[in-house]
């Protein structure tokens, strides 16, 4: 069994209003084990501060550039760079240009902690 689409024919969504925007590549195709996205980051943008109970995540940069915050450091990733975050290490991605990025989180389910202004409250 396959299950096949186009990145453009999978919907735009947002979470809680912040500014990336994403496709849900595991939602419109059914992926039971993983969990895959492309997501859309205008200049600047960010998303919350997070680490995951068991979630690895996989990043690979389609386009533009990023600043990827891994507990206390800071790596550039541009396109074509690809990183793997473990579960529980925080982590923070911020668009230094309008920027693309395909996130595979395995295994697929939402068990993680999300930090906001130094509040930590789970997801």
């Amino acid at each position: 069994m396959y299950s096949h689409t186009t990145i453009d024919d999978i919907e735009r969504r947002s979470i809680n209003g912040i500014d990336p925007v994403f496709r849900s590549i595991g939602d419109e195709l059914g992926s039971k084990e993983m969990r895959p996205s492309v997501w859309e980051y205008p200049k600047g943008a960010s998303n919350q501060r997070h680490r995951q109970e068991k979630q690895e995540e996989f990043y690979y940069v389609l386009s533009g550039r990023f600043e990827l915050e891994v507990g206390d450091e800071t790596l550039e990733l541009a396109a074509g760079d690809v990183a793997v975050v473990d579960p529980d290490e925080w982590r923070k991605l911020i668009a230094r240009e309008d920027s693309k990025l395909l996130a595979v989180g395995a295994p697929a389910g939402d068990d993680g902690d999300l930090m906001d202004d130094g509040i930590l409250y789970e997801e």
